[in-house]
């Protein structure tokens, strides 16, 4: 096993959709999977407006996000976690920035943001996100 250099773990934060959200609830750990997307400083995320994640992150912001990518006899993978705090976006512009990155990640239309955007600051959508700050990153992957 070797140690991801910082590029590494972009590139594979870049690469994969899906990762594991983890906070806590009531000192119990609580994960979802969820999209994702980053630029420089951040991880951009969401869950259920009003839902468990949701609750959790209210309640304290200290989490950890998990992305892996494996074959399936897992001989080569690749693993990143990013911890730190995130914060719930409730400015329009916050969330604005954040649609637009993680949409330019999954392919969707730049044409449904400021919809979408005025739904989840109306909280009249069924969304909330969070912009999680890379500041502790760490990665491994097989091989030498």
């Amino acid at each position: 096993m070797r140690t991801l250099s910082e590029n590494e773990i972009q590139q594979l934060m870049g690469e994969i959709v899906w990762g594991t959200l983890i906070a806590l609830d009531e000192g119990q750990p609580y994960a979802i999977e969820t999209s994702f997307a980053v630029d420089e400083k951040f991880l951009y995320t969401g869950s259920k407006c009003g839902g468990r994640m949701n609750r959790c992150i209210e309640k304290n912001p200290v989490v950890t996000f998990k992305i892996c990518d494996s074959t399936r006899d897992a001989k080569l993978f690749r693993a990143a976690i990013v911890e730190s705090e995130a914060k719930i976006l409730m400015e329009k512009d916050e969330v604005v920035q954040c649609l637009r990155i993680i949409y330019k990640k999954l392919g969707l239309p730049e044409s449904r943001i400021e919809e979408r955007a005025n739904q989840i600051t109306a909280k009249a959508g069924s969304l909330s996100l969070y912009r999680i700050p890379l500041k502790k990153i760490a990665g491994v992957a097989s091989g030498s």
